[in-house]
């Protein structure tokens, strides 16, 4: 089960249909998800005669290659479960819907889906958390979706923008807190834009879960292996977000332990003049200057109007032992 945590970025590698429909494939990105600390990878599943109209060919027969034939869907589940990598799909028609909720526990809703209310209420019924992108959407269609899920703890925002690669100025990363604010609930970022920046933006401004098109070779024909991480990709991207994470640390209340030489910083008292012992101290025997190491600058009213116990040389620091 996925569990946002906020010291710690969940990552899902989708690889849509990257598998080429290939079994042995899907287990390979399984392998690659382990080996290199992906949380979970993601496929796409459906009907495709409800996916796509047969008047497109091309599509059609590709999403009928490709897809996953449902009696292969426990023995993958196993595999990934023995690999320590969550594997969930997205149902791309409604008729998965529930299948995709018994076998994998997890239902990703596609960008497309946002307004279609079949996947929506089936997705609702089986009380699995759902994760919803929310790419070419407006806002009163994410605002409807919790006309539908009422309980929003069982709900992922993912900021999306449908658009393949999306370019970085269009990214819009701003939505991750703003939805976040404005629907109260987890908010992450599913990336189409070239490149680790945006991600690293994304977990910047509290995206904690990510997605990424995930491949072993970008140079495939398919452009979805095109826009995708490789490896290598995804290992500096997580590299990044852990000193993102590290960096964001804590709000302050106090110096933090790593400024323990604030004193350094701060004006302390020093005398404007060389003075004797014996000497009752004035104002106007008293300046400001680094350090505070013994005296701060707003402690001069405890200072004015004592006694000089010795000499003491201009420019320094007073100390408490100066004085009686």
């Amino acid at each position: 089960m996925i569990k946002l945590k906020k010291d710690k970025v969940y990552f899902v590698g989708e690889i849509g249909i990257n598998h080429s429909g290939s079994i042995k494939k899907i287990k390979q990105y399984i392998d690659l998800a382990n080996k290199y600390g992906i949380d979970a990878i993601k496929l796409q599943l459906g009907t495709p005669s409800r996916f796509t109209t047969l008047e497109n060919k091309k599509r059609f027969n590709l999403r009928t290659k490709t897809m996953v034939g449902t009696d292969k869907i426990d023995a993958l589940v196993k595999y990934a479960k023995k690999k320590k990598v969550l594997l969930f799909a997205s149902p791309i028609t409604e008729d998965y819907v529930s299948l995709v909720a018994k076998k994998f526990g997890v239902i990703k809703v596609a960008s497309g889906d946002i307004n279609f209310l079949p996947i929506l209420k089936e997705a609702n019924k089986t009380k699995k958390l759902t994760i919803i992108s929310t790419g070419a959407s407006k806002l009163n269609e994410i605002s409807n979706i919790f006309k539908i899920f009422k309980n929003k703890k069982k709900v992922i925002l993912m900021h999306c923008i449908s658009n393949y690669p999306t370019s970085i100025e269009n990214a819009n990363l701003i939505n991750i807190p703003y939805f976040k604010k404005k629907f109260g609930v987890n908010v992450g970022y599913s990336n189409h834009v070239l490149g680790t920046s945006a991600c690293e933006v994304a977990i910047t401004l509290g995206a904690r879960i990510i997605e990424f098109h995930f491949t072993d070779n970008k140079k495939r024909s398919f452009i979805d292996h095109q826009i995708s991480f490789e490896p290598k990709d995804f290992i500096k991207l997580k590299n990044k977000s852990e000193q993102i994470i590290k960096s964001i640390g804590t709000k302050r209340f106090n110096q933090f332990p790593s400024e323990k030489n604030f004193k350094e910083l701060r004006k302390g008292i020093i005398y404007l003049n060389d003075l004797k012992k014996g000497m009752i101290l004035k104002n106007e025997n008293l300046g400001f200057a680094r350090p505070a190491t013994h005296l701060s600058f707003d402690e001069i009213k405890n200072v004015i109007g004592k006694q000089l116990k010795k000499d003491v040389k201009k420019h320094y620091l007073t100390r408490k032992g100066d004085f009686k």
